[in-house]
This record gives C-alpha cells, structure tokens and sequence, in this order.
C-alpha cells in the first residue's frame, strides 16, 4: 500500500506509523496522480481484496444482489448504505459499475472496506438458492408490500436498474415479489434510495428478533 499526502497538509502521526510506503508531495503531483479537478490532498494505491466466500455459508445472512446498476454514483451509495444497515454482502451482476472504480470507492465513503463484494453469475446464485438461501425481488409488479413479508433468515434481494428494472432470470427464481408503497402519481424511485428502504425494513425486523 503506498499513500500520498499534499504537502501543505500536516500528515496525521497515525498514518505515520502505519507500516506502509507514505510520500508528500507537491500540489502539482497530487492533481496528476488523483483522477478529480480538486483532490482533497490524499491519495492511497491499495490492492483490491480477493474473492471471499465465507460470508455465503451463514444460513443467517442478508445479501443484496445488484443487477445492472451501472451508475457509479448509485452503487457507491449503495454500498454506503449497506455498510450502515449491516448488509452481510452485496452480489454484482454483470452490467453493473466496477465497485473499485474511484467514483464508486468515493461515493462509498469507506464502506467499500467494511462490505464483502463478488461478481456472480446463475450457477453460483443458484448454488446459493440450493443451499437454504430466499431470494426476494423488488418490483413493481406486484401488490406485495415490502412492510409484509418476514425479513429473517438467509435472504439474497435483488434490486434491478431503474433502466431496465430486474432481468427476466431472477424474476423466474423470485420465492416472493414486493413493492415499495409509494405515492400511485410517483413512477419510480432511485435505485440507492429503494435499496435504502427496503434494507431499513429488513434491518429493523432483522434486528428485533436478535
């Protein structure tokens, strides 16, 4: 891991300490190495962790699975969210955003660090289903409320685009379909503020029986 400071700052002795390649440099440096007109006056290279699994085997576990988010912005904020709501995981589609991409790493707020993230496909989805896990699909096509149905156990809910909404695949695997409840004159509601919705509900349900 190496970290790069603005010299105008004074870096903190944390950071110091830390057993890592630390360098200031020059205001001119820090604007070619970060990727944003005003770097804040920090920048770090870290490897991406690797693919865990451990997660995936607690018959307990809340896991979100994103299909087609391509917004970098949303899937930051989703991660944050998860992060906050203690999601036990998020699942990737193919077609969403790079989660380690510098839009999505910001937009995260650091719960890029704190929230396993895989790329998954059918087989290991279904591997999951086989093995105990409820998928529960957000859509609007249904009358089930969100505020209806019991939140426990090991859970995968799949949050479509709001482009192009849940594909086909994970419809047809769905064990049960919910809605938000909004306002009838409202057509739709952000992919990141639905995903924080419904992980409130199921956090709060989730929780009260602990």
């Amino acid at each position: 891991m190496r970290v790069f400071v603005d010299d105008s700052f004074e870096a903190p002795d944390e950071l110091r300490d830390l057993n890592i390649e630390f360098y200031q440099v020059t205001a001119n440096i820090m604007k070619a190495i970060a990727d944003t007109e005003h770097p804040q006056g920090v920048a770090a290279v870290v490897s991406i962790p690797p693919y865990q699994t451990v997660y995936l085997s607690d018959q307990t576990a809340m896991l979100l699975l994103l299909d087609r988010i391509s917004d970098p912005g949303n899937l930051g904020t989703i991660i944050r969210t998860a992060w906050a709501l203690d999601i036990d995981g998020i699942l990737l589609t193919a077609g969403c955003a790079d989660p380690f991409s510098p839009k999505v790493v910001r937009a995260s707020m650091g719960g890029i660090f704190h929230v396993p993230i895989n790329t998954v496909d059918r087989d290991s989805v279904d591997e999951l289903l086989n093995n105990g896990y409820r998928m529960i699909v957000a859509t609007p096509d249904t009358k089930t409320s969100i505020y209806q149905i019991d939140w426990q156990g090991a859970i995968i809910c799949v949050i479509g685009s709001e482009a192009h909404g849940v594909a086909q695949e994970w419809l047809s695997r769905a064990t049960q379909k919910v809605v938000i409840p909004i306002n009838q004159k409202v057509d739709s509601l952000n992919a990141a503020v639905s995903c924080a919705i419904i992980m409130a509900e199921a956090r709060r349900q989730r929780v009260a029986h602990l």
